[in-house]
């Protein structure tokens, strides 16, 4: 039996065997002694220490790289989300989404421009025609010979649900098709990236011009895109002028007064002031007069300011000592024809009207004039012109492609062809210095060449007249209860005239003024629907051309949609 002295030491030398053939040295194996007999041992030698091993050189290892890490797969990407294009597009993804592929979309445009213009209109759409990469066509097409002429063809055709795709529209017309839900917001089309104007080119726009179409009675809508604009002037004979003593243009009203008044002193048919029955001219002295037509808010008219009173006051003197002369709304043109023929010292009237002035006066008087900025009281106001180009409710590609031929007709080579031409103010500023050049180098132009230059500058006192729905009935009413009345009554107190007219304008506006714009009829009609079209046609030109009492009996709707377009009573 081993004792228990043999069994500790053998444990224990079991152990440092066990450690030593783990941790061996760098060089060779340990070799385990042999086992001692169970004897107690010898007293062993000096152990003689191994010569020390040369220290292994670790070889120049690579430095090891770390292994790639492992690329996680991709994440499967899901097929992009398919976007439903609503009608109208709400988006601009939505805009972006339209493809007209294997289409062929055709789109009409109508205006009210003479057939000189419609040849050079139509002459562009041409050459968009042939370069645009959709296959879309456009057409021009002459639908009246003024903008009321549009407005009601454009009224009946909706009506029928026959509107066009795009016709030109003012601005407070575009919002009464936009109640009738026949208009599109335009912002989608703008901003689309596929479609739409880069930065650079909105920045590009007059911004006057460009914010003149965001709609405040449909929250900010873009109802139109202008493609051109023009302004209220006075168009001056600066020969005459001089011939009474003034040698720079009247810029008061109380000089102009003065001489207005002499030039009439001459008797015949010679008048300082030809006046026109034009609500835009009354809208003119009103700002002049430091006033607005409509409040900032869009929701009251209030021409019946002060402002108001001192515009009706004049007109009232004018008549009464004789310096203006009424231009009669049968004569076509004729404070244009009789300002060429130097029987007028001052007309107000539209900066578009430069080339038919132009064109008349060297085959009439021939003399030297020049237009100019209206005698105001220290404070300059030019009523901003410029019926925009409105898109209407048909399909998604067909008002796609109607964006698509105005946003050409907005491009710089083509705004500098129709300024140059039509006398409009381009729309592009990178258009500007073109125009006024070419306009420089025609001699037949003078003057007028360098005021043409400066109406640019006039852009920064531009006033809008009323862009909100329902403002036809109420020009009509400021023609007939303040300008035909001003001519035959020089007692009428301003105010109480004034104030009446701005009464009855409240309660006309109020019957088109939208709570929830109704959607645009999208059926086709059938019998009663196209009976229904007729007589709103019908009535809309009876009531128009002759305001009389209708004795129809009308349906709710009909009759709201017929109130908004004239002044008419209704049973």
């Amino acid at each position: 039996m081993r004792t228990w002295k043999q069994t500790f030491l053998f444990l224990t030398l079991a152990t440092l065997i066990v450690v030593a053939v783990a941790c061996g040295g760098a060089g060779g194996t340990t070799q385990a002694p042999a086992t001692q007999p169970t004897t107690a041992p010898a007293k062993p030698a000096a152990t003689t220490a191994p010569a020390a091993a040369q220290p292994t050189a670790a070889p120049a290892a690579k430095a090891t790289e770390a292994p790639k890490a492992t690329e996680a797969p991709k994440a499967t990407q899901a097929p992009a989300a398919k976007v439903t294009v609503g009608n109208p597009p709400k988006s601009a993804d939505e805009v972006d989404a339209i493809d007209f592929t294997g289409k062929k979309t055709e789109v009409v445009y109508w205006h009210n421009r003479p057939q000189k213009d419609q040849d050079l209109l139509q002459s562009m759409l041409d050459e968009f025609n042939k370069s645009n990469p959709y296959g879309i066509t456009a057409k021009a097409e002459i639908a009246g010979a003024s903008y009321p002429d549009v407005y009601n063809k454009v009224n009946a055709a909706i009506q029928a649900n026959q509107p066009p795709e795009i016709s030109v529209a003012y601005q407070n017309q575009a919002a009464f098709y936009r109640a009738q839900g026949a208009v599109i917001d335009l912002t989608p089309f703008l901003n689309s990236k596929k479609y739409g104007l880069s930065e650079a080119d909105q920045k590009d726009y007059f911004k006057t011009f460009i914010d003149s179409d965001a709609n405040p009675q449909f929250k900010g809508e873009r109802l139109g895109f202008p493609t051109q604009r023009s302004m209220e002037v006075m168009y001056v004979n600066t020969d005459w002028l001089k011939q009474l003593g003034y040698n720079e243009i009247p810029k008061d009203w109380k000089t102009w007064e003065e001489a207005a008044c002499k030039a009439s002193a001459a008797g015949g048919n010679k008048y300082g002031w030809a006046f026109r029955h034009d609500a835009s001219n009354f809208a003119s002295l009103v700002f002049n007069f430091g006033g607005r037509i409509l409040s900032e808010d869009g929701t009251q008219y209030v021409f019946n300011s002060q402002a108001g009173q001192d515009a009706v006051a004049l007109m009232q003197r004018m008549f009464k000592n004789k310096c203006a002369v009424e231009i009669p709304t049968s004569e076509r043109n004729g404070e244009q024809n009789r300002f060429a023929n130097g029987e007028i010292l001052f007309v107000f009237a539209s900066s578009s009207g430069l080339p038919f002035y132009q064109d008349a006066v060297s085959k009439g008087g021939k003399f030297n004039w020049d237009i100019a900025l209206m005698p105001n009281n220290g404070k300059p106001a030019v009523n901003l012109y410029g019926a925009s180009v409105s898109v209407y409710k048909t399909t998604p590609e067909k008002e796609l492609a109607a964006w698509l031929v105005i946003k050409y007709l907005s491009g710089k080579e083509q705004t500098t062809k129709w300024a140059v031409s039509t006398g409009y103010l381009p729309v592009r500023q990178s258009a500007k210095d073109d125009v006024i050049n070419t306009y420089k180098a025609d001699p037949k132009w003078g003057a007028a060449a360098n005021s043409y230059a400066k109406m640019f500058d006039w852009t920064q006192y531009t006033m809008i007249e009323s862009p909100v729905a329902g403002y036809d009935p109420v020009r009509a009413l400021i023609d007939k209860d303040i300008l035909s009345r001003v001519i035959t009554d020089q007692t009428a107190a301003p105010k109480q005239m004034l104030d009446d007219a701005v009464k009855k304008s409240t309660t006309s506006s109020r019957k088109t003024r939208p709570s929830n714009p109704g959607p645009a009829l999208n059926h086709t009609p059938g019998g009663s629907e196209r009976f229904r079209g007729r007589l709103f046609y019908l009535s809309l030109g009876l009531c128009q051309s002759r305001r009389i009492r209708l004795t129809y009996t009308l349906s709710t709707d009909l009759k709201s949609r017929l109130n908004g377009l004239c002044h008419c009573e209704w049973t």
